[in-house]
């Protein structure tokens, strides 16, 4: 029987966190697999969020930070504190279904290899409306399309690296799977070292994503097995900030994987070009409160530019 540890990363998620830690439990009860312990690293959330949690639940465990230490590295800390053969990294904003887990692990009982390294599952919404959120890993044109939304004005011509071209329907082998379900062979992460800390928020399982690739290792979206996601979580709460972390990792994944030169000129066209592009694209919807919230993140990014080049070229 495989076993799962699952780490759910808390920052003011509120009741989201007390929901999906119930849908885990109620997808427990089916026999092929075993959820050997959930746990919870909590950013030193100020909504009392983990004090809806069942502390008396035998393998719920909680790691408290003092301060938020960022995504990346608080899943490490959820990782080392865990002892299963598979690592689960879950948003809060996830709920799963009865037969997400017994139907995942079927799929790795039958087609599972040493080659497959990390695993994802389809993720729908609400009106279950399957989510393509699967990625190729971005090149530095990509990048530029997607920063100046030229990837929507005309998807064929210019496209994302994100795989919204495709239903999301079948079973195969892609380049990323989204973090917000992202189960990994616990050796290989250890092999990896695990998430890069450098990257607060955003763009970690990307970079993960893509040293699984290098180091020989496959990534399988298995569609036969599904979960809801929300989408948004608690970013939607400081979108100036979400702005900033985003386009800041981007910005330093850029630099340490294309170089300096690649990644001044991916920083030249964020700091230059991208702020009026979104800027058309708030006034054409009417959205004046966007523009604010945009101004502001841009703000922070310029302030912190010479960081961003100083972490994203160093070894």
């Amino acid at each position: 029987m495989k076993k799962i540890s699952i780490i759910l990363v808390n920052w003011n998620s509120g009741t989201q966190l007390h929901e999906c830690i119930h849908s885990i439990n109620n997808s427990a009860k089916k026999t092929n697999f075993q959820i050997n312990e959930i746990i919870v690293v909590d950013n030193a959330s100020s909504d009392n969020s983990i004090d809806f949690l069942n502390t008396e639940q035998e393998n719920l465990k909680i790691i408290k930070n003092k301060k938020n230490l960022g995504f990346g590295k608080a899943c490490n800390q959820g990782a080392e504190n865990s002892k299963s053969d598979f690592i689960l990294f879950l948003n809060p904003d996830m709920l799963i279904f009865e037969d997400t887990f017994s139907n995942l692990f079927n799929y790795i009982d039958k087609y599972d290899t040493p080659e497959v390294g990390v695993y994802g599952t389809q993720l729908v919404d609400e009106n279950n409306n399957i989510q393509r959120n699967c990625a190729r890993l971005p090149s530095i044109g990509s990048f530029i399309n997607r920063s100046l939304g030229l990837n929507k004005l005309s998807p064929r011509l210019f496209p994302s690296y994100t795989m919204e071209d495709w239903d999301h329907n079948d079973t195969r082998e892609v380049d990323q799977v989204m973090g917000a379900f992202f189960m990994i062979k616990r050796e290989l992460f250890e092999e990896l070292n695990g998430f890069d800390e450098r990257f607060f928020v955003y763009y970690e399982e990307l970079d993960l994503s893509k040293r699984v690739k290098d180091a020989g290792y496959k990534t399988m979206f298995v569609a036969e097995a599904k979960a809801y996601h929300k989408g948004g979580g608690t970013s939607e709460q400081v979108k100036a900030k979400r702005l900033f972390y985003n386009t800041r990792s981007r910005l330093i994944y850029a630099f340490k994987n294309f170089g300096i030169f690649k990644g001044l000129v991916l920083m030249l066209f964020t700091f230059l070009v991208e702020p009026f592009t979104r800027m058309v694209f708030f006034l054409l919807k009417s959205n004046l409160g966007e523009i604010k919230e945009m101004l502001k993140g841009f703000g922070m990014l310029y302030k912190d530019s010479f960081n961003i080049i100083k972490i994203g070229l160093k070894k």
